[in-house]
């Protein structure tokens, strides 16, 4: 499942983050940022793709 949503606050080594998700009012545990995305700042707009049903089992792979 993927789901749009914000940052909410990034991790202070910037490989982790929590996203709050637009679509169900919620915010995430702090889930990883893919490699590939750089420079992320608070309220960046972000995909994040979960692997099941927790908000602990995601990865943010695209900002928009």
């Amino acid at each position: 499942m993927n789901s749009k949503g914000n940052i909410s606050s990034i991790s202070s080594d910037g490989k982790r983050a929590r996203v709050l998700l637009r679509d169900k009012n919620v915010l995430t545990a702090e889930i990883p940022i893919a490699d590939h995305i750089i420079n992320l700042a608070i309220n960046d707009r972000v995909t994040v793709m979960f692997f099941s049903n927790s908000l602990a089992d995601g990865i943010i792979i695209a900002r928009w």
